[in-house]
């Protein structure tokens, strides 16, 4: 019976192999050579197991048997008889073979035709070659040997060989149990045997070829053979049934049925000569009722029919049940009764019976068919369809099995069809279908059954063609089998559960209301006919959601889309794990959650689809069939989380799971131009995102080669035509190339053809027309091409009535089409038109839609145009409304934070451009998205590379918006706030919240919660590698997300308590001033419209000074310097491009400087909190590099600080110890270094002598071998001083990836933020380009001393650049003489003992140093 499910169905791939009697090695086979038997005296087979021995034979076997000959030398084993059910055969049998594993094995197999003495070897299966080594090998992999079927035989009998073989070594004695190979002789091969074999071998051939040379040279073998075997010949009724056989063939091949008594004379004599108790008397017995049978059928004797009837009655009595005699002798039977009871078609029985084929039973057929319907193996759905194909032979129209066979048959071929696209196995399907309702007339009882059963093979062909007419049959069909199962039938559920499938299909090509009414009502009745409990429960439950979601995909209905949901979860209950559908139940649940997220926007929705995703496609191995599904459908998800929450990592594993699915199918399958599309899908969202040409091209070819897959009156032709125009579009778009254009609109022309008025697809295709219509008049200018898209959207428009889900989608194209014309012609009215319809637009979505973000959007632009032709009243109110409608868009909860940022992005530019007074909100709002969208990130290195999507210069740009306005204390606010995210984001879960506890029980339980969520979000991700499966990966970022929520919640719920209503707010200038305590501090801004300096005192309001650069002078200014300091000294050590750079500089900063003047006392301490481009710049050595000229390092001592909040940290945790825990770290030789760092170990031994002894200072060193990763974390988690010689390493792509070379591997800056180093006080990094970050990103402050400083070390001493042995070897004496004083250590003096050490080594005329070597050090911190 036919039952629908409806979910989407994709079959797996399949392989068809070339005919070849050789057999087939999946396995790689080693080298003989490689193994290795040394000590063996002989190598022994223990055990031969063969399958299928008896498959496709077309004499009776009586026995199998296998030959294997080595060196000259034969074995024989035993023969084993086989039944009508085994499927394989063992025999349990040591052969000695020789021991030398290049020796070759010959294996042959054979089935016997007689029980008694055997006259040659019978007839040969499979025979084969192999190596002693190849089958050690083999054996110990349990690897078989696989056949694929002879050539010209759709299947062969003995379909694998598996031989396992052991060793027999020189200490074991077993010889008695071993059959040695026999020495083969001349004589043992006598005349006779190798007439038999040749006969057997031509008549094989003959089976295989028809030709009829083989046929008489094989009765002439046998002739002679016969000749050979004289009266009282033991061998002679062999002789007489191998000849009696071979004529028999020929009377049917040639229809000479005259000569049809010799065959049986010759049967008969062979009878005679096996009496009653001979082993080979039945299956003689058989053969002569065979030939007697078929002279009934020639001539009509009865006596022959009653003599056939009464020998095949005998061989029942003495034949065992399942042997593969008494099945013949019963189908005989059968036969005999049938043709007694209808006139005789002669060539009709010549078909039935040729030469004793065996077929199996309707039942045991339709069991091999079952079976292989659950698996994809090409050869085993070739063998079942011969097999049903021959039975029908059998059974003619007469008997009461072929009905079952017929509509078995049409299942097997569909099944083909489906799997490899052959429209012979449809159209065969069909008319075999079509004939097992002939079968069952008005009145039969099996009429609703064989209507159902023809009915899908018409929808199959519905579906592949789209020929109405199969379709309205298919329904007429299911109405007349649902009549006849009135209400009370045990099967009405079915039926009705067939028409209200085939109803939805109608209404997928043409839309009727009545149809998609009458399917939900059918499945409704079908459901109440299956209560709980009942087996198909959830088949219904399923059925009835499907028509649901479609009825609310069409009238938007949100109980529609409810129901259906609350359906999906009950089925998905009725099928727990390991429950055969749960794949299916698991994916149709996550469909339906995927709607409703993409109706209301809730991301709970998305996550829980995703994860059934998982679960379905972790149900469905590689080998399953329905593997495409799940792949297809998780792929479809995570494209749309990428367009919301902009993932990467989301896109690039759809692509992946797309590329798996597409490999699953082979190329004739009737998904493979659906996989095609969809991979072609997401590469061209790829190529929009990435822009990368390879992705285009790629998207193209798959949607050409789709298209060529669905030829005119394809049901799909018009979605590939879409497609394939979609992405030529958008090649266009990219390169300009006209020819491209072109063909896409002739491509939307033809697929709006296809799509005539009534059908559902038609409002799409003519959207897809105009927009292609619009590219060419953006391109051309062609007043027709707009108009044209303007009418086409309009006729969408009227195809979506009020409560279609697209008809908001139709309004807002139609806006935009208008507000273009507008902007071409200027005409008033079609901008009041496109207003208007946006207008509509957001009446029609629901106050949690996310579509309004959209509409939002585009009734900003539509008040930004035409600004140039009203008054300058009007024009403010326009720009104020379009304001007002980004600001909206940009708060649209639903929308998704990536949208909602994009959107406040835009209110940014657009307030920027007309100076609208929004311009600060704009820029808050964006960075607090930012913000947002950030901290839903897991790692930091993710969140670098998504920052990379957004301005860079955000925060500055904002901060002189701020100063424009001329508010100073909210630019230095807005600076704080939107730069160093990543940090900001890592600091937050760090907070220490101490003064809570006194508040209360309530604020005491919250500090705990803070707490314990913080350390949860603190930990880092797990490490995958490449491989890994996401489906770990994905369970981490939703419980990542998750985290996030409570923790939000958890602190807004501490900002309620007294004292703490700014806790983790972005901090006021009032806070951050405390920053200068200890001296001021220049804040250097770098933005697109002015360079200022904003200098921050501990007492006095800012300063803000504009400074005598731009951005480009900057960014001129930064190259050079870079370039500079990386060139070789003159041989006087001057490095004249260097010292005008920073003269430069100094031009640069020098106004800021005068102001210090003023108020700053000379060698005090300043620091520089640099923006921008300024990060890069090595401000402190600025300077007019002249006798007597003024430079920086001459009037302050300078320090750097990434933020003002993280300075203002490390003084609160700036808690001196009487004793110093002072670690250092050396490494002169990493893992891949190709030289030795010589001064390493003197310069930490120079670093022990210059420190205070114990207990002042508790020194420990690690140096060489000792110095690994793990060794140096724990040491930094030790010691809170620190001083590190190594090699060091920038990444510029991964900053978080630059490192630190220990012996084993690096020590990273990811490493290092993953350490709680709040206690720390003091680190001194002896390395190269530590305090250097990312260029392309420089307000992030990535790099390994900012690093340090923001995981909680106070005072840290880095390199801008290179620094060589030389300058570190001079450096280090001064620098820990100053440190160490004449007090304790402390870190506060780093910056100062730093400066001297410099300025010492200055003015030292015997230590030649290079300017860029004086300047590489900076000290960063207190």
């Amino acid at each position: 019976m036919t039952t629908r499910r409806r979910v989407q169905k994709v079959h797996d791939r399949f392989r068809q192999k070339k005919d070849n009697e050789e057999p087939s090695y999946p396995e790689h086979t080693p080298n003989p050579g490689e193994i290795h038997l040394g000590g063996v005296r002989r190598v022994v087979i223990t055990v031969i197991r063969a399958t299928d021995l008896a498959l496709g034979l077309r004499r009776v076997p009586t026995s199998f048997y296998v030959v294997v000959k080595a060196d000259g030398a034969e074995h024989q084993t035993s023969n084993k008889s086989v039944n009508v059910d085994q499927t394989f055969v063992e025999w349990h049998e040591r052969l000695s073979l020789p021991c030398e594993p290049s020796s070759k094995v010959r294996v042959s197999v054979y089935a016997s035709l007689e029980f008694g003495p055997m006259l040659c070897h019978g007839e040969l299966l499979r025979t084969f070659e192999i190596s002693v080594g190849e089958l050690l090998d083999r054996s110990e992999k349990s690897h078989p040997i696989i056949f694929q079927p002879k050539q010209e035989e759709v299947v062969s009998a003995c379909t694998s060989l598996l031989i396992t073989v052991g060793q027999q070594f020189s200490d074991q004695n077993d010889a008695g149990v071993i059959c040695t190979l026999t020495t083969l002789t001349s004589r043992d091969m006598d005349a006779l045997a190798l007439k038999m074999d040749a006969g057997h071998r031509l008549l094989a051939r003959y089976r295989r070829t028809h030709n009829s040379v083989d046929l008489d040279q094989c009765i002439n073998h046998f002739e002679r053979a016969l000749s050979l075997c004289p009266v009282n010949h033991p061998y002679r009724p062999a002789g007489l049934s191998n000849l009696a056989t071979a004529k028999f063939i020929r009377c049917q091949a040639n229809k000479t049925y005259c000569d049809l008594d010799i065959p049986l004379s010759l049967f008969q004599d062979a009878l005679d000569l096996r009496p009653t108790d001979h082993p080979d008397r039945p299956i003689t017995q058989l053969y002569v009722a065979i030939a007697l049978l078929f002279r009934f059928a020639t001539r009509g004797f009865q006596t022959d029919a009653d003599a056939a009837e009464e020998l095949l009655s005998e061989v029942l009595d003495v034949c065992h049940a399942n042997s593969h005699i008494y099945r013949v002798a019963l189908i005989a039977i059968e036969t005999s009764a049938l043709h007694s009871a209808r006139s005789i078609d002669v060539d009709n029985l010549g078909q039935e019976w040729p030469a004793s084929m065996l077929p199996l039973s309707p039942n045991q057929l339709t069991h091999r068919a079952q079976r292989c319907s659950q698996r994809d193996e090409p050869r085993d759905l070739d063998e079942v369809i011969s097999l049903h194909y021959d039975a029908l032979g059998y059974y003619n129209t007469g008997h009461t099995s072929r009905g079952q066979l017929l509509g078995n048959l049409a299942a097997m071929l569909q099944t083909r069809f489906e799997r490899r696209g052959n429209d012979k196995d449809l159209d065969e399907a069909i008319a075999l279908a079509r004939e097992a309702l002939a079968l069952c007339p008005v009145g039969h009882p099996n009429r609703s059954i064989s209507l159902n059963d023809f009915a899908a093979q018409l929808a199959i062909r519905f579906q592949h063609r789209c020929n109405d007419e199969d379709l309205d049959q298919v329904i007429a069909l299911d109405r007349e089998a649902l009549a006849l199962r009135p209400v009370g039938h045990p099967d009405r559920s079915i039926s009705l559960n067939n028409l209200a499938a085939h109803l939805a299909t109608r209404l997928d090509y043409r839309f009727n209301d009545e149809d998609l009414d009458e399917a939900i009502t059918l499945d409704r009745e079908a459901l109440a006919l299956r209560p709980v409990g009942h087996p198909r429960r959830s088949m219904s439950l399923n059925n009835l959601a499907a028509q649901l979601a479609t009825r609310f995909d069409h009238r938007c209905n949100d109980e529609d889309l409810d129901e259906a949901i609350a359906l999906d979860r009950e089925a998905l209950a009725l099928h727990p794990v390991g429950h055969i559908y749960r794949s299916t139940s698991l994916n149709n649940l996550a469909n339906r959650l995927g709607t409703r997220f993409d109706h209301r926007g809730h991301d709970e929705d998305l996550d829980q689809a995703i994860a059934l995703h998982r679960d379905a496609l972790a149900l469905r191995p590689v080998c399953h069939t329905g593997r495409p599904v799940p792949l297809n459908d998780l792929a479809v998800r995570l494209s749309i989380r990428f367009d919301h929450q902009g993932d990467d990592e989301d896109l690039d594993e759809a692509i992946a799971l797309l590329r798996e699915a597409l490999a699953l199918l082979s190329v004739g399958h009737t998904e493979w131009p659906v996989q095609l599309n969809n991979l072609a899908t997401q590469l061209s969202i790829r190529f929009r995102h990435r822009g990368k040409d390879g992705d285009l091209d790629e998207a193209i070819a798959l949607y050409r080669e789709a298209l060529a897959l669905h030829p005119v009156g394809h049901t799909c032709r018009s979605m590939s035509l879409n497609n394939l125009a979609n992405q030529l579009s958008s090649r266009f778009k990219h390169r300009g190339n006209d020819e491209d254009l072109d063909q896409a609109i002739a491509l939307q022309m033809e697929a709006l053809a296809l799509c005539p008025v009534g059908r559902t697809d038609r409002p799409s295709s003519l959207n897809n027309l105009a927009a292609q219509l619009s590219s060419r008049f953006d391109h051309r200018g062609n007043d027709q091409d707009l108009n044209q898209a303007i009418a086409l959207h309009r006729e969408a428009l009227a195809l979506r009535p009020v409560g279609h889900t697209d008809r908001t989608m139709s309004l807002n194209n139609l806006a935009a089409q208008l507000l273009s014309r507008f902007k071409h012609r200027g005409n008033r009215e079609d901008l009041d038109e496109s207003r208007e319809n946006l207008r509509c637009a957001l009446t029609l979505l629901s106050q949690h839609d996310p579509r309004q973000l959209a509409v939002h959007q585009s009734l900003a632009y539509v008040y930004l145009s035409g600004l140039d032709k009203i008054s300058a009243d009007e024009g403010a109110d326009s720009v104020s409304a379009a304001m007002h409608h980004l600001k909206v868009a940009a708060n649209v909860v639903s929308g998704g934070l990536l949208s909602r940022l994009r959107a406040s992005l835009l209110w940014v530019q657009h307030a920027d451009q007309h100076k609208h007074d929004t311009q600060l909100e704009a820029y808050t709002t964006s960075m607090q998205l930012l913000d947002a969208y950030m901290s839903v990130t897991a790692s930091v290195s993710s969140r670098h590379r998504a920052m990379k999507d957004f301005p860079r210069a955000l925060a500055v740009d904002a901060a002189s918006c701020a100063l424009r306005s001329g508010d100073v204390c909210r630019a230095v606010e807005l600076l704080e706030q939107g730069r160093n995210i990543n940090w900001t984001q890592m600091t937050r879960l760090r907070t220490p919240l101490d003064g809570l506890q006194t508040h209360g029980e309530h604020a005491v339980a919250l500090k705990k919660k803070f707490t314990n969520l913080s350390s949860l979000l603190d930990k880092p991700p797990a490490n995958y590698l490449e491989a890994t499966p996401r489906v770990g990966v994905e369970a981490e970022e939703t419980q990542h997300r998750r985290l996030v929520e409570q923790w939000n919640k958890t602190v807004e719920e501490i900002r309620k308590i007294e004292g703490f209503s700014r806790f983790l707010l972005p901090p006021l200038f009032s806070d951050l001033q405390d920053a200068a305590r200890d001296g001021p501090i220049i804040m250097l801004i770098a933005s697109k419209s002015s360079c200022h300096a904003i200098i921050i005192s501990h007492r006095q309001p800012p300063t803000s000074i504009q400074l005598p650069t731009d951005v480009w002078k900057l960014a001129t200014l930064l190259v050079t310097l870079r370039e500079a300091a990386g060139k070789e000294a003159s041989p006087k050590g001057n490095q004249t491009a260097l010292t005008k750079a920073l003269r430069e500089l100094w031009d640069v900063v020098s106004p800021a400087v005068k102001i210090l003047d003023g108020f700053v006392r000379r060698g005090s301490r300043i620091w520089w909190c640099p923006t921008s481009l300024f990060n890069s710049l090595p401000l402190h050595a600025a300077g007019e590099y002249r006798p007597k000229g003024k430079s920086v390092s001459q009037q302050y001592i300078s320090s750097y600080t990434p933020s003002l909040t993280a300075l203002i940290k490390a003084r609160r945790s700036h808690d001196r110890s009487s004793s110093v825990s002072f670690v250092a770290i050396g490494q002169n030789l990493p893992a891949g270094a190709s030289f030795t760092l010589d001064a390493v170990e003197p310069e930490l031994e120079l670093v022990q002598r210059l420190l205070p002894p114990p207990p002042t200072v508790s020194f420990s060193k690690i140096t060489s071998v000792d110095a690994t990763k793990s060794r140096a974390l724990r040491a930094l988690r030790d010691n809170t001083w620190f001083h590190l010689a190594c090699h060091g390493t920038q990444d510029l792509d991964e900053p978080f990836k630059s490192a630190f070379l220990m012996r084993d591997q690096p020590l990273s800056l990811l490493d290092i933020t993953k350490m709680d180093l709040s206690q720390h006080e003091f680190a001194f990094l002896s390395a190269c380009q530590t305090a250097v970050g990312d260029f392309s990103m420089p307000d992030e402050m990535i790099h390994l001393a900012a690093g340090l400083q923001f995981a909680g070390v106070n005072s840290v001493v880095g390199t801008l650049w290179r620094v060589t042995d030389s300058t570190v070897q001079h450096l280090v004496e001064p620098f820990y003489k100053n440190m160490r004083g004449n007090g304790p250590m402390n870190s506060k003096r780093a910056a100062w003992a730093l400066h001297q050490a410099v300025q010492s080594l200055a003015c030292d005329k015997d230590i030649p140093m290079t300017l860029d070597q004086r300047i590489v050090f900076v000290h960063i911190g207190i």
